[in-house]
């Protein structure tokens, strides 16, 4: 292995890995912990699209859920804050979790999905449990698919 580590095509490898992690990771978190995005899971059930948003350490009051239904989005901002007061947060000696600002924005339906299906903006529910913040989102399937004429110019 030390062999490798002295070969030319060595450098251009670990740049490149270096650059698809640099990808992989961007938007996450800053080096100083400014913002980051959380990750989701989204799942499909007969009557919703249920969302786990991962927060932990975030608190409810702390944590915003808005619907735009022209974009067909739904958006989750807020902070996550480091416990403690200032003199104990000086002492960090190593830290791991992702802590201050993030923003996800989840479009739904998601592509793919049936093109009978719509959103039910008006009773779209979220709750935190156990630092796991789960956006119920209610479908509702169109009784009728609008068919409409397009004047050519």
């Amino acid at each position: 292995m030390h062999a490798f580590n002295r070969h030319p095509i060595a450098d251009t490898i670990r740049e490149y890995f270096a650059q698809a992690n640099a990808r992989a990771t961007a938007g996450q978190t800053n080096a100083d912990g400014e913002s980051f995005v959380p990750p989701v899971d989204t799942f499909s059930t007969d009557n919703a699209y249920v969302l786990h948003v991962a927060l932990p350490g975030c608190s409810k009051e702390d944590v915003g859920v808005h619907w735009d239904a022209d974009k067909g989005s739904v958006n989750v901002a807020g902070v996550v804050y480091r416990p403690g007061d200032e003199t104990f947060v000086q002492g960090l000696v190593t830290g791991e979790r992702r802590i201050g600002m993030f923003e996800r924005t989840i479009s739904l339906p998601p592509a793919g999905a049936s093109e009978k299906e719509e959103i039910d903006g008006f009773n779209i529910s979220a709750r935190m449990e156990n630092g796991l913040l789960i956006v119920t989102v209610p479908k509702v399937e169109k009784e009728w698919t609008e068919i409409r004429k397009v004047d050519i110019d």
